[in-house]
């Protein structure tokens, strides 16, 4: 049941309520769409083909090929150290000579015995004869005879054992001098001059310098049919990153059992004397022939769940594809899947991407003066007065 309303009253309540609608009309009605931020610039380059060569990398230390440790073979004190750590030394350079007083007295008593055994062989050489010559006129018994021989083969066994116990003896007036079994460097020297060593006790540790190696451990899917004679590359961190030669000496038979991995023996060329056993490098192994593959640049990689990804540009806008890369050398990237030789993929910008985004492709400089520009911070605008 409606209540009945003066003129005036239902004139200033009609009014009333027309406002409170226009104010909600108003209320309600939508703000402008904000402005939608421009692309953001990047820079892209071109995928290329190129001819790879598949290898397999790994970290080693670079060691003579031949290292040896120096003993002493007879007992002695040390009367002379011709040789200093780190000194190059020749193929039977004398490198230390050991006290021989003994050793040359016991020469001089085998040459004795050696005399005195050559003076029984003759004497019983002289009844040998006599009593050949009596057995033939008669006068002595075969036995007799038969005994004197005997005698004389005794004397000569006689002489050669003593002739043996001199060669043995005066062996160690040789062996009292220390001598290089090859050329190399002495990079190891633990006795002083004055001390005594026993046979066996360690004098010198003896490196090829000249002959280098590495035993690199690398992926057996990569390297299990790597032969002796494969090319490699050895990339020495102390020489700033140069690059060697080098090729495949041994290949193991055997895959490590503590990092499952495959020893591979490689000898480096270092014909000018660069390296040094000890250094660490990188040595990569051809493991097959050349094939073609694609190249990018480095800078266009960037990792998301695990895998590596490049941005691709295709009208206009970034495509993220996943790539596999097989190696990477000089600023660029061997891939073998994930992108075709002549699509753009972006190398420059690429913190302002997102994926299926719209960018905008500009040349280098403005790409750089545009990240320039995005990335400085805005400084605050001062305070009014």
């Amino acid at each position: 049941m409606c209540a009945f309303l003066p003129p005036r009253a239902s004139l200033t309540a009609r009014a009333a309520v027309l406002l409170g609608m226009l104010g909600v009309v108003g209320c309600t009605e939508e703000a402008p769409p904000a402005a939608t931020p421009p692309p953001p610039p990047v820079r892209v380059g071109r995928v290329e083909s190129v001819m790879q060569t598949p290898s397999s990398a790994g970290t080693a230390e670079i060691r003579g090929q031949r290292t040896a440790t120096l003993r002493a073979e007879v007992p002695g004190r040390v009367v002379a150290l011709l040789v200093e750590r780190g000194q190059r030394v020749g193929l039977n350079d004398v490198l230390a000579r050991l006290d021989t007083g003994r050793t040359a007295a016991a020469v001089g008593a085998a040459d004795a015995g050696i005399a005195q055994a050559e003076a029984n062989l003759a004497q019983a050489t002289r009844e040998r004869d006599l009593a050949e010559r009596l057995a033939a006129q008669g006068s002595v018994a075969t036995q007799q005879l038969d005994r004197a021989r005997d005698a004389v083969r005794l004397a000569e066994a006689v002489v050669q054992q003593a002739q043996a116990q001199r060669r043995l003896t005066s062996r160690g007036l040789t062996e009292a001098v220390l001598r290089a079994p090859f050329a190399g460097t002495i990079v190891e020297r633990v006795v002083e001059q004055g001390e005594f060593v026993a046979p066996g006790a360690p004098m010198f540790m003896l490196v090829d310098t000249e002959r280098l190696e590495a035993r690199v451990l690398l992926d057996p899917r990569d390297a299990l049919d790597v032969q002796a004679g494969a090319a490699a590359s050895v990339t020495v961190f102390a020489r700033g990153d140069e690059v060697f030669t080098g090729r495949v000496l041994r290949v193991s038979e055997v895959v490590d059992s503590r990092t499952r991995r495959l020893p591979v023996d490689v000898e480096i060329l270092d014909p000018e004397g660069r390296l040094r056993p000890g250094l660490m490098a990188r040595v990569a192994v051809t493991t097959g022939p050349e094939t073609p593959g694609l190249a990018v640049p480095t800078a266009a990689l960037f990792e998301r769940f695990g895998r590596e990804h490049v941005y691709q540009v295709e009208n206009g806008v970034a495509r993220r594809r996943a790539v596999v890369v097989v190696s990477r050398q000089d600023g660029r990237a061997i891939l073998n899947s994930g992108v075709t030789v002549g699509q753009d993929i972006i190398v420059a910008g690429l913190e302002r991407v997102v994926p299926d985004g719209a960018v905008n492709v500009v040349p280098e400089a403005q790409a750089n003066g545009a990240a320039a520009t995005v990335e400085r911070p805005r400084e605050a605008e001062p305070a009014p007065p």
